[in-house]
């Protein structure tokens, strides 16, 4: 499992596309990981992608303990999470759910496409991100 960040600075948002399998223990240091990106680098509006998820085995239990956690991005951001996959779309909305009493503007959605038009814009012109 890897996850690739790349930034279209024009919109001030933040892509993170996860790619292959991810079960507990990669959701956890990934999260990790992410927060230490924005803890250094900034706050914008973000899509989390998982469309290249090939197998997701993560239980309710960590997506609870997730929810729980400080939120890596500050209220008034969007936050938007791009789930085709059925399993990684429930998670992403228990997700949404658990965490709604210290996140705003959490949204699932099923395509690139659908999270572009939440966000205000046509397309997307993302740079990868090399070193985080």
């Amino acid at each position: 499992m890897s996850a690739l960040l790349s930034s279209d600075e024009t919109h001030g948002i933040l892509h993170i596309s996860f790619q292959g399998p991810i079960g507990d223990e990669d959701a956890i240091k990934l999260y990790t990981r992410i927060a230490a990106w924005f803890a250094t680098h900034g706050y914008r509006s973000n899509i989390t992608d998982f469309t290249g998820v090939t197998s997701f085995t993560v239980s309710a239990r960590t997506v609870t303990a997730l929810a729980a956690k400080v939120p890596l991005v500050p209220n008034g951001f969007q936050r938007i999470m791009v789930a085709p996959q059925d399993t990684v779309f429930g998670s992403a909305r228990m997700y949404e759910m658990l965490g709604s009493g210290t996140r705003d503007n959490v949204q699932v959605v099923r395509t690139l496409g659908e999270a572009c038009k939440l966000l205000q814009v046509e397309s997307l012109d993302l740079k990868p991100i090399d070193k985080w």
